[in-house]
């Protein structure tokens, strides 16, 4: 089924004239328009669709807000290679797409919004391009479920030259022990290792050595950020770290601000007179990737420390500053070979990704939201969550919107942690509501008390058993205007499924191994069985993985409440 088609008309210097496309149909209700763009400076294009059975709409920056009427935030439909993705759907209550628009245009920046025509009754996605060039529009009109729309949007974009993504290893889909929430900048080898041991036992399979190896500093910000070396009183001998986190079982990864150069960094004096941002009122700048000196000097940071140190990767943090930071560098230099800071951060993370790759094929490279689109895929294979501490609904809603484009890119969370204080079935929440991705720990573990302990250690582990129905099967994330209450991934024979609200979970099928988890405030869950009857072994625990009972039951059609603890689990065995 497919809808009315569409309008499409320029918006020139305040003038409005039919645009008139080339036109491919890959398949029925698909459209591909491309476009010449003018040359002048006011140029709108916009592609009007019927508003009918349009609810709510999802873009890459929307996050929380998912209502029809945001017109005036102009900055959440702009997006370039370093920031956001150029789609945005239009669904309906049936959580179906309407109208899925999407740009090929990843490079440059582009801003994409659907804008209610009153007039008319009518959605008008209206377009605007940085700069002249040819422009293909993805108009995907088809009654499917926003979830494919999207996915076959992310898959789209991989088509286009030079937008493989890179290659993912399977270490990148381990969980990992993230430094920061846990010591902010206060690391010493000594801690570091012993979270390691607890770490591994956990299931943890690598160590985020962030923000704090470098500096002595522990007032935050990054005035001393530009030298990279490790600071003598916390990691004097990194190489030798590097060993003894091997010989745990772990990998390691490091942090890096990649833009920034602080004012108390020996190489401020050098890099001072190449920044985009001369006269911030901070006390660090970022570096002016126009400069083949600068280029050439955040290249060899990182090829240098994987030759020396061994490291098995690195977060790559504020590459979105080259583009988001406000100029007032110098407007003329001989010495740079660029005129556009998009294009010459581009060259920079081409040539230096290579660089690293070509040292070490499977590296790992995470990337944070909202850096997070179809270009930086092809650069990174980790994509995490932006920092939220302790807000576990907007850690599931964000590691959600990443999965919704991410194709086979490893999504992680932001890092978990919580209050010492808090219930387990509260601190459980914390992990429940980023199932679906994998997840970064960072507490400070020989603290916990026995009962989080015992829940953390329950989840990892239950995690790890249903990892490729969380992870690699189909993904099902229902009402994202509700923030995802129920998110189901099925793999093969197996069925996961995270319950975040007291509503139904909709079983149009029934598989041999189904889990149920209960992130919601219930002491129950609802199941409504659309598929014939089978018989099942349903187990229950606790968050702390107690066992509550078992049970054989046969789902039947119908509603079915299955009595289960908050921030329990059931699973469901075929007899």
């Amino acid at each position: 089924m497919t809808q009315t088609v569409y309008q499409t008309e320029w918006e020139i210097n305040g003038k409005r004239t039919e645009a008139v496309p080339d036109v491919f149909c890959p398949e029925e209700g698909i459209y591909e328009l491309g476009y010449h763009w003018p040359e002048e400076k006011d140029v709108l294009l916009r592609i009007r669709v019927p508003s009918a059975g349009i609810h709510y709409r999802w873009t890459p920056k929307l996050h929380l807000i998912k209502g029809l009427n945001l017109d005036w935030f102009n900055h959440l439909y702009r997006s370039n290679a370093f920031t956001g993705a150029p789609v945005e759907c239009l669904i309906g209550a049936d959580n179906h797409s309407r109208a899925a628009a999407a740009l090929s245009e990843t490079l440059y920046e582009v801003e994409l919004k659907a804008v209610q025509i009153e007039e008319t009754a009518e959605y008008g996605f209206e377009i605007r391009m940085e700069r002249p060039g040819y422009l293909t529009v993805r108009l995907d009109l088809r009654l499917i479920p926003y979830e494919r729309a999207l996915a076959q949007t992310a898959a789209w974009w991989e088509q286009q030259e030079g937008m493989t993504p890179a290659f993912v290893p399977e270490k990148a889909f381990c969980p990992m022990y993230s430094t920061w929430y846990s010591y902010h900048q206060q690391v010493t080898e000594e801690h570091l290792l012993q979270q390691c041991r607890m770490a591994a036992k956990l299931g943890c399979r690598t160590i985020l050595l962030d923000d704090g190896w470098q500096t002595e500093d522990h007032n935050r910000g990054y005035v001393y950020c530009g030298d990279w070396r490790p600071a003598a009183g916390k990691i004097p001998d990194m190489r030798g770290f590097v060993e003894k986190v091997h010989a745990l079982g772990m990998k390691v990864m490091v942090w890096y601000s990649v833009p920034f150069l602080g004012e108390k960094s020996v190489n401020f004096e050098r890099y001072q007179d190449m920044l985009i941002d001369r006269h911030a009122a901070r006390e660090w700048h970022v570096l002016d990737p126009r400069y083949p000196a600068v280029r050439q000097f955040i290249t060899g940071l990182y090829t240098e420390a994987l030759d020396n140190w061994d490291v098995d990767g690195f977060k790559l943090d504020f590459v979105d500053e080259f583009v988001v930071t406000p100029f007032d560098g110098r407007e003329e230099d001989a010495r740079r070979d660029y005129e556009s800071v998009v294009e010459a951060a581009d060259f920079l993370m081409k040539g230096c990704i290579e660089e690293l790759k070509r040292r070490k094929p499977d590296i790992m490279l995470e990337f944070r939201q909202t850096y997070n689109g179809p270009r930086m895929r092809t650069f990174g294979n980790i994509f995490r969550a932006v920092d939220c501490p302790f807000d576990a609904v907007e850690n599931h809603v964000r590691v959600t919107d990443i999965r919704l484009l991410a194709g086979e890119s490893a999504v992680h969370s932001d890092m978990l942690m919580w209050n010492q204080q808090d219930t387990p079935e509260d601190a459980a929440l914390q992990f429940i509501q980023v199932m679906f991705s994998v997840p970064q720990i960072s507490m400070r573990l020989e603290e916990l008390s026995e009962s989080h302990w015992k829940m953390l250690s329950f989840y990892m582990h239950l995690w790890e058993e249903y990892k490729d129905a969380f992870l690699h099967g189909s993904f099902s994330a229902g009402s994202p205007v509700q923030r995802y209450p129920v998110i189901t991934g099925i793999k093969d024979h197996t069925m996961a499924c995270t319950i975040h609200a007291g509503i139904p979970v909709v079983l149009e099928r029934l598989y041999p191994d189904m889990l149920f988890i209960n992130g919601s405030s219930m002491d129950y869950i609802l199941l409504d069985c659309r598929d014939t009857g089978r018989r099942y072994r349903m187990k229950v625990h606790d968050c702390m993985g107690r066992f509550i009972r078992e049970e054989t039951l046969e789902l039947n059609r119908g509603i079915h409440s299955i009595q289960m603890p908050q921030s329990g689990a059931a699973e469901f065995k075929p007899v």
